[in-house]
């Protein structure tokens, strides 16, 4: 994310005014750059994915009781340090789709390629809100969740 656009949106987390502004008056860019989604593939989903990704931006409201913990979430981002994704022993979904606005795909194949077991979903479109494909990772987060075993008594 460009440090001008970071910046902006910074600012519009710790409002609930401009948050709001933003939603009527530059709906397309929030998607962008919230939902770090491209506005083009929500225009061209099914309307049930539409209402999906306007129900998401219309809950985040009110942001300002979010901003500490999306400014720290941001945060974290730009300081994480290498961990030994070998020792994860969880059963492990990861998806990303090429277009996520937050880049996060390379990292998800880099991940997946190093928890053992772990599944990886990836798509070539839908941004980080995967849509167009919610149906799929619905089903393979049930199928995780509902083949993933107790963990053993010590």
């Amino acid at each position: 994310m460009a440090p001008w656009v970071e910046a902006t949106m910074m600012r519009v987390i710790g409002s609930d005014f401009l948050f709001w502004t933003g939603l009527h008056i530059a709906r397309d860019q929030m998607v962008a750059t919230v939902v770090a989604t491209p506005p083009a593939v929500v225009a061209a989903a099914d309307p049930a994915e539409q209402a999906r990704v306007a129900a998401m931006l219309d809950a985040i409201l009110p942001v300002s009781a979010r901003a500490a913990g999306l400014r720290a979430d941001t945060a974290a981002g730009k300081s994480m340090t290498p961990v030994d994704l070998s020792r994860v022993t969880a059963p492990s979904l990861i998806v990303s789709a090429r277009d996520d606005g937050y880049g996060t795909y390379a990292s998800a194949e880099y991940m997946a390629g190093r928890i053992k077991g772990a599944r990886f979903l990836g798509f070539e479109t839908g941004g980080h809100a995967w849509v167009g494909h919610n149906d799929e990772v619905m089903a393979a987060i049930s199928t995780l969740v509902l083949s993933a075993q107790p963990p053993t008594a010590l």
